[in-house]
C-alpha cells in the first residue's frame, strides 16, 4: 500500500504536465508578446517550485541522509540547477513581455532544457528517492516527514497550490489526489481546499473529478 510520501508523486505529475504545456506554447509562439503573456504563469510556477525545493530540503533529504547517506547529494545538486534554470526562464519571459525577439529564440532553447532537466530529476525521485524512503521509515514517519515539507509553503501559497495541482491532473488521477487530502487534511482544512479547488479548475473539470471523488461535495 502506497504511504504519505507517495502523495509526492501527485504534485510531480502536476508539476510535469506544467513544464510540458510551456514547452509546446513557447515552441508555437511566433512573436515576443506571445511569450511575454506568460509571465505570471512562469513566475508562479518558479515560486510553487521553489517552494515545492525548499521543502524537500526541509523535510525530505535531511531525514533521508542521516540513515542513507550516499543517496541525496545528486538530488541537492539537481536542486541548484532547477534554481538557475527558472530563474533564467522568468528573466526570459519577462524581456518578452518587452519585445525582445532575441530572448523569445533563447526562451525556446531554455525551456527545452530546463523540461528535460525536470523530467530527469523528477524520474530520479519517483523511482529511486521515494521507494527508498518507503523502505526506510514507517507511514508516521513520512506522514512527519510530508507535514516538514509542507512547512515551507505559507497558507496561501497552500491554497494556490492545492488546485494548481489538480488542474493539471487528469480526473483519475486527480480524484486519487483529493482522495489523499481528505485523508490527510483535518477535517476543516479539508472543508476549504474543497473550495481552493471548486475555484481553481474549469466547471469542466470539477464535474470530472467529483464523480470519481464524491468527497468534494461531501
Amino acid at each position: 500500500m502506497p504511504g504519505p510520501i507517495d502523495s509526492l508523486r501527485f504534485v510531480h505529475a502536476a508539476i510535469l504536465a506544467e513544464v510540458d504545456e510551456l514547452e509546446a506554447v513557447v515552441a508555437d509562439a511566433a512573436e515576443p508578446a506571445q511569450v511575454g503573456a506568460l509571465v505570471e504563469r512562469i513566475e508562479f510556477f518558479a515560486h510553487l517550485m521553489e517552494g515545492h525545493t525548499n521543502g524537500e530540503e526541509i523535510g525530505l533529504f535531511p531525514t533521508l541522509v542521516d540513515r542513507d547517506e550516499a543517496i541525496a547529494e545528486t538530488y541537492l545538486f539537481d536542486h541548484v540547477s532547477e534554481r538557475e534554470s527558472f530563474a533564467e526562464l522568468v528573466a526570459l519571459a519577462r524581456a518578452c513581455r518587452d519585445g525582445d525577439e532575441g530572448a523569445r529564440q533563447r526562451m525556446r532553447r531554455q525551456v527545452v532544457a530546463l523540461a528535460t532537466h525536470v523530467h530527469s530529476h523528477v524520474a530520479k525521485e519517483n523511482e529511486l528517492i521515494l521507494p527508498r524512503v518507503a523502505s526506510l521509515f514507517s507511514p508516521e514517519e513520512q506522514g512527519q516527514m510530508v507535514s516538514d515539507i509542507l512547512s515551507a509553503f505559507t497558507p496561501e501559497d497552500t491554497a494556490a497550490a492545492v488546485p494548481w495541482i489538480v488542474a493539471r491532473l487528469d480526473a483519475d488521477t486527480a480524484a486519487a489526489y483529493v482522495g489523499v487530502l481528505s485523508n490527510a487534511m483535518p477535517p476543516p482544512v479539508f472543508e476549504a481546499a474543497k473550495g481552493w479547488i471548486r475555484e481553481g479548475v474549469s466547471d469542466e473539470q470539477w464535474s470530472a473529478v467529483v464523480e470519481r471523488a464524491p468527497a468534494l461535495t461531501a
